[in-house]
């Protein structure tokens, strides 16, 4: 056989066969299965070449297939945006949901050269369920081996007892997500173990339905229902298209490194992820695993990066915005200069200089925390005075010029932003926190409509790269010597402030798009000493970024804009950087 052009020429010599156009081969090679699509990539170059033109095709439809994980690779947040190969997306998947074996015995291992001919112990699989053999989740873990597959018939299995695993075991329920539920609290004593497509819901004597404090254990499509996850130093856990839900909640005490990928997160009553404790400097075996899945780079655009067509800003141009809509710093400037064209172009008042009256009472919203603690301040030192008013004409005092368009050869006053790759290589300290800080490593994951996001506390160590926090109260909460790397997540639409750091906490806050908060985007106060970089801060219902009590940080190359108080609120003895 071999491959033609659409117009039946031939394209790769040698031999005789059957020359049918590329077409039609692309028809043929998209019935075989996953094991032929690898032996006929093999063959040669022009083979391989076709095989990976059926990525929006074969690829597509051999991923979205997948019996235990039929999720979007983009699940849960931006499921509608297609991943730039279907294939590299189902080898991720495949790497991924084979760590939890890579603890396992030789025997299991691929055979060295020395073991070619030793007979490698094979994995038994326990069928459970009503009316089969084993009936009970119970006895199936008293009888299975190292390594073997318990495979649960759709059904609820419940337990009055805590189950405790002994030794590594791979428990998967059978047919479609929720049509096995277990209420059950498992104790993991075993170096590893996989837990798929299963429903967990609290025991009536716990609500910790999974807990290890030193092996690792990894979980893929399950959803927890009001349950909790608890992980301690140094056990790991890798969590992939999971959904907590119902008040769940994951729990990680001094871990050195585990990783929530592609997670869903709502309804939360606390904090969906709490950090807490420094990281135990113990290892165990999966560590370097999980840190070499940790470094792959995701594949779509980061949350929120872009505006939607049409957004008229702020009422400039008379339309309404929906909420929650993200604006871009050059189109709210290109607002500002309509606005002002609009109000200069006309006689009378509009026309003239119009002056901008502060007073008490002067937003349009209730005072904010920081305002009332500023009150207080006042009037604890006498200084407040109720009947002042001032007159300042906004022309004067006003910044607005930096965002007009330059009509002369002169050079714009308007500040060079630097890019995020720019500011890391002028500022080590920075690198270093993007090149070292893992702990918690949250991943593409969403977290919506409940009280809060992440808490990290009392030395812990988060990572959040790409994540959705929206319509919580509080989207991240950093406080006690916590360290925190945000990278390209978007927060919005939180009821309270988006990011809030406290207590001496640090860390770096980089290339984010935070909006539409019902406080300030980011909150600093009490010692708290940020890095926070190339951050779109912008479409507040307060100030942009609030420093208070002792605050500190370095705010450079940020675009904030389109908030309704202050672009940065500094006050009480703070002393941030602003560049």
């Amino acid at each position: 056989m071999s491959l033609g052009s659409s117009r039946g020429s031939s394209s790769s010599g040698g031999g005789r066969g059957v020359n049918l156009p590329v077409e039609v081969w692309r028809v043929v090679l998209a019935y075989l299965p996953l094991p032929e699509l690898g032996r006929c990539s093999l063959v040669c170059r022009a083979w391989r070449e076709l095989i990976l033109s059926l990525d929006n095709t074969r690829w597509r439809q051999l991923c979205l297939g997948l019996p235990e994980c039929p999720r979007h690779p983009n699940w849960p947040s931006q499921p509608h945006l297609e991943p730039s190969s279907w294939r590299e997306a189902m080898r991720q998947h495949a790497i991924a949901s084979r760590t939890w074996s890579r603890h396992a015995h030789p025997e299991l291992q691929p055979s060295s050269c020395l073991h070619l001919f030793r007979r490698r112990k094979e994995r038994r699989v326990w069928q459970v369920g009503s009316g089969l053999e084993l009936e009970t989740l119970r006895g199936a873990l008293v009888v299975a081996g190292s390594y073997d597959r318990v495979v649960l018939h759709p059904g609820v299995y419940e337990e009055q007892a805590e189950l405790v695993l002994k030794v590594p075991v791979e428990v998967v329920g059978l047919g479609r997500l929720g049509d096995v539920a277990l209420l059950v609290s498992l104790e993991q004593q075993c170096p590893t173990a996989r837990l798929s497509n299963l429903v967990f819901m609290p025991a009536w004597f716990s609500t910790v339905v999974y807990k290890t404090s030193s092996g690792h254990v990894q979980l893929d499509n399950c959803n927890f229902e009001g349950a909790q996850l608890q992980i301690q130093g140094p056990g790991t856990c890798h969590a992939r298209f999971c959904s907590f839900s119902q008040g769940s909640s994951t729990h990680f005490l001094g871990v050195a490194l585990s990783l929530l990928d592609s997670c869903d997160f709502s309804g939360s009553d606390s904090a969906s992820v709490t950090v807490e404790g420094a990281p135990v400097t113990e290892r165990n075996w999966a560590c370097k695993h999980l840190a070499a899945l940790a470094r792959t780079t995701t594949s779509w655009t980061s949350p929120g990066s872009g505006s939607p067509a049409g957004d008229n800003l702020g009422g400039h141009s008379g339309a309404t915005r929906p909420p929650g809509a993200t604006i871009t710093l050059e189109d709210w400037s290109k607002g500002e200069t309509e606005s002002r064209r609009r109000g200069g172009g006309g006689g009378g008042e509009e026309g003239g200089c119009q002056d901008t009256v502060i007073e008490d009472g002067w937003s349009d919203s209730a005072p904010s925390e920081e305002e009332e603690e500023e009150e207080k301040e006042e009037e604890g030192s006498g200084q407040g005075n109720n009947s002042l008013n001032y007159r300042l004409a906004h022309s004067h005092h006003g910044l607005s010029h930096l965002l007009t368009p330059n009509q002369d050869d002169s050079p714009t006053l308007t500040p060079e932003i630097r890019t995020l790759t720019e500011e890391l290589q002028r500022d080590p300290g920075a690198q270093a926190l993007v090149e070292t800080v893992q702990g918690c490593v949250l991943r593409r994951c969403l977290f919506r409509d409940g009280k809060g996001g992440v808490h990290v506390c009392n030395h812990g160590n988060a990572r959040l790269e790409g994540n959705v926090f929206r319509g919580l109260t509080y989207a991240v909460r950093c406080i006690q010597n916590a360290t925190i790397v945000m990278l390209r997540n978007e927060v919005c639409e939180c009821r309270a402030s988006g990011v809030f750091l406290r207590l001496s906490s640090h860390g770096l806050i980089a290339d984010n798009n935070i909006h539409s908060n019902g406080e300030a985007g980011l909150d600093i106060r009490k010692g708290a000493d940020p890095i926070i970089l190339c951050n779109r801060i912008h479409s507040g219902l307060r100030s942009g970024i609030v420093v208070l009590g002792n605050g500190r940080g370095s705010i450079r190359s940020n675009q904030i804009y389109n908030n309704k108080e202050a672009g940065v609120y500094i006050l009480f003895n703070s002393n941030p950087v602003v560049r």
